[in-house]
């Protein structure tokens, strides 16, 4: 038996279904205030299932109540360090009255396991899991060393995997697999995008006698009306993809007056806007920040008197694009014509992962792929179809062992 038939007899559906739903089934929503609520329980048994596995096993303490779990089997050579990675937090359930299964039950009806994180991303996490553990069950060593990473935040401010790249274990990292739901495509571009708050400073005064004061809700209109041109700006910067949608400006968050009580009576002196920025590959950080600032310039010409300032909220996540040409892809390629028996799928990450950090941070190649449509996360009745699930798993070590095998 090869190497590769030795891997696969390791990888059984009853197994990989299981652990997704144990993991499934403790919530890991993080609400701050609520010590309790955070993805500690989840971390405690991912680092329980590992050191049964023999893994050699750090917990990165990134804040309270917030483990990095990091795992890894050692190498026998000089070979590269491949990260298999997934996060442990998951978005809120919302009503748990809207869901037709429980949120936290992981109902499995039909070939599809349901509940909050089956695909974002805690299917993608087990798939992870029994892949890198299939090596060491089936005894068989690697060169390089595999690294599975469960992370905490990604779906807030991605504290997890900033602290991973400040470690020695992510600091000698080649290269990382982001096991994010995506229909199991082969994903080397993502988008980037930058949480863009603008506050704009007017002059306060009475609702009667508005020519007393300036209204810095007149700023939020202009803002709102030079939107379309700060889009079509940034679409000629950025680079046209046959995998993702063109650049978005979109405002999310509306907040008049930024202090004080709102009165009917009474003109705002200052309010704000977030805008959701969405990013094709093409464009620095640089230019994203000429581009804003000019919103900014152009809505102060626009209305005298008011003045605007941004700062983007936390760090600018650019988009992402890594060659066909990369090791790591060519492994990924094999490992899906050898599972699948057919040429693989290409496709685009809509929104910004974990992967985001590695490859700006840590400058690694990275490729997104994992079980799940790509449509269903944050959504009511969320649900992974366990094919994919199985199918995830079994590419995982495939191309682990292609790529640090070389």
């Amino acid at each position: 038996m090869n190497t590769i038939h030795k891997l696969l007899d390791e990888i059984r559906e009853g197994e990989v279904v299981a652990l997704t739903r144990d993991l499934v089934r403790i919530p890991s929503v993080y609400r701050s205030g609520d010590p309790e609520a955070n993805e500690s329980r989840v971390a405690a048994f991912v680092e329980a299932w590992f050191r049964r596995e023999g893994f050699h096993v750090e917990v990165q303490l990134v804040a309270p109540g917030r483990p990095n779990v990091i795992a890894w089997l050692d190498a026998t050579g000089s070979g590269p360090s491949l990260l298999l990675e997934g996060h442990t937090d998951v978005v809120t359930e919302g009503d748990p009255t809207e869901w037709s299964h429980p949120p936290f039950a992981a109902d499995v009806v039909d070939g599809k396991l349901y509940g909050r994180g089956a695909t974002d991303m805690k299917s993608g996490l087990a798939a992870a899991m029994i892949a890198a553990a299939a090596f060491r069950r089936a005894g068989v060593s690697l060169r390089g060393r595999l690294v599975v990473g469960a992370l905490v935040d990604e779906e807030g401010g991605m504290l997890g995997v900033h602290h991973l790249c400040t470690t020695p274990v992510g600091k000698a990292l080649s290269a990382a697999i982001i096991c994010e739901p995506e229909q199991n495509e082969i994903c080397l571009e993502q988008r980037g995008v930058v949480w863009a708050r603008l506050r704009v400073r007017g002059r306060m005064a009475h609702g009667a006698m508005p020519e007393a004061g300036v209204n810095s809700i007149e700023g939020i209109g202009t803002i709102l009306r030079e939107l379309p041109a700060l889009r079509r700006r940034l679409r000629r910067i950025c680079t046209r993809s046959r995998h993702l949608r063109p650049p978005t400006v979109t405002p999310t968050v509306l907040r008049s007056p930024i202090q004080g009580v709102a009165q009917p009576n009474v003109i705002p002196s200052g309010s704000e806007l977030i805008l959701d920025v969405r990013l094709t590959p093409g464009i620095d950080g640089d230019e994203i920040r000429r581009a804003i600032e000019r919103l900014c310039r152009q809505v102060e010409s626009a209305q005298p008197g008011i003045k605007v300032e941004w700062e983007p909220l936390g760090a600018l996540r650019l988009p992402t694009k890594v060659a066909k040409g990369e090791p790591l892809v060519r492994a990924m390629v094999a490992a899906v014509k050898t599972v699948t028996g057919k040429a693989p799928r290409y496709g685009g990450v809509p929104g910004s992962t974990d992967g985001t950090i590695l490859r700006t941070v840590l400058g690694i190649p990275i490729v997104t792929y994992g079980p799940g449509n790509r449509l269903i996360p944050h959504q009511v009745d969320e649900y992974v179809e366990i094919k994919e699930l199985i199918e995830a798993a079994q590419v995982y070590a495939v191309a682990a062992l292609k790529f640090l095998e070389g």
